[in-house]
């Protein structure tokens, strides 16, 4: 585990296809995403090297049901015992993880092939808590409905530590902040318009970003964001 700032880890023992972290506060840990369905058994040794006892994970928070985010939710649930959130809206794919599909239209066979192979077959994960946008989880995360990628995406703020859990709300890859994959992203234009929320609303309250895709920001966050939806809105802003 790496540790990103004090309180947050990066669960980087699954390798760099995906990024999911840990968050140590006083009432326990809490899971923000949980790689793809194969990681489930490198996820709980990471936990067990660092004396954390999996009964201490309280939560697992779902930023979106991706199998590459939501892939060991259900078994890690069974695990440790933890109760599952999401947004609202995204209770349906957590329950039904099939029916997300990718945007383009060529690739949904692909998928379809894809799931019948056990790395890639999601379980679902009927979820204990929904919530809505501008709710404080018990940590101090303030949930931001980022929607565009999937319908009830969501990132998480925490004003405190000036931090923002971005999920697929925004990518840093090759050292450039950009959008996610309008492959992968069903409504790019609303996805434009979640960057804009977390610049225009937020982007006062935070340095540091963390991604499911590419290395943290750890400074200037909220600068960058601010710059990227500058270029996105030209004309706007």
């Amino acid at each position: 585990m790496q540790q990103i700032i004090p309180g947050l880890w990066e669960l980087d023992e699954i390798g760099d296809r995906v990024h999911c972290y840990l968050w140590e506060w006083e009432r326990g840990l809490t899971l923000i995403d949980t790689g793809f369905p194969t990681d489930v058994h490198t996820i709980i040794d990471a936990l067990t090297a660092r004396n954390m006892a999996l009964h201490n994970v309280r939560r697992i928070i779902i930023t979106h049901c991706d199998i590459d985010h939501l892939g060991s939710a259900a078994k890690l649930r069974k695990a440790t015992g933890a109760v599952v959130g999401c947004h609202s809206v995204e209770k349906e794919l957590l329950e039904n993880p099939n029916r997300r599909t990718p945007a383009s239209w060529y690739l949904k066979p692909v998928f379809a092939l894809l799931r019948q192979a056990p790395q890639f077959n999601v379980l679902p994960v009927p979820p204990n808590e929904l919530y809505v946008d501008g709710e404080e989880t018990p940590e101090g995360f303030t949930v931001i409905h980022t929607p565009g990628h999937t319908a009830g995406h969501i990132s998480l703020l925490h004003r405190k530590k000036r931090l923002l859990i971005a999920g697929d709300a925004l990518h840093n890859r090759g050292g450039k902040l950009q959008m996610p994959s309008p492959v992968f992203t069903p409504r790019v234009d609303i996805a434009q318009r979640s960057v804009w929320k977390l610049a225009k609303k937020y982007g006062d309250d935070f340095d540091t970003i963390v991604f499911g895709h590419g290395p943290p920001i750890l400074q200037n966050g909220g600068h960058r964001v601010k710059s990227l939806v500058s270029r996105i809105f030209s004309s706007e802003v």
